[in-house]
């Protein structure tokens, strides 16, 4: 079987940054990067929609200090092939590496645009590291 996917879309969602902080006071050391991503098949449409988010949270309260989101669009041939939509809602993948492979892309494009976002400001040195695949298909915190 012959895979296609393509890049359709990328868009910032969401940015958001507490410059309010009291950043002379900063802590690196309790510094906390959460993330997370939501994969929505299209079925109709033969594409894929991967939503990834990260925040840079603070102590142990885990104070918002900055937050980011994207959206990418990726079509997918032959997606009835390739997936398999459950009727609760999830789906199941016959090839797990396409998923991967938007999983990576998306947290990799995340991570650059936050860079972007970031630079110039009081957490421009942090960033989003690079996560395991295996984390990533669990839905990381």
């Amino acid at each position: 079987m012959e895979i296609k996917y393509r890049l359709e879309s990328l868009a910032e969602t969401e940015f958001r940054m507490d410059y309010d902080f009291d950043y002379d006071s900063f802590e690196p050391e309790n510094l906390q990067v959460r993330a997370g991503h939501d994969i929505r098949p299209l079925m109709d449409d033969d594409k894929v929609i991967v939503k990834a988010k990260a925040a840079l949270v603070y102590g142990e309260n885990e104070i918002p200090l900055a937050e980011n989101a994207i959206m990418m669009t990726f079509g997918l041939s032959p997606i009835t092939e390739i997936i398999n939509m459950n009727g609760d809602g999830t789906f199941s993948s016959q090839n797990p590496l396409v998923i991967d492979t938007f999983l990576v892309t998306a947290m990799g494009a995340l991570r650059g645009v936050m860079m972007k976002n970031l630079k110039g400001t009081p957490l421009g040195s942090f960033f989003i590291p690079l996560i395991p695949i295996e984390q990533l298909r669990q839905g990381v915190r």
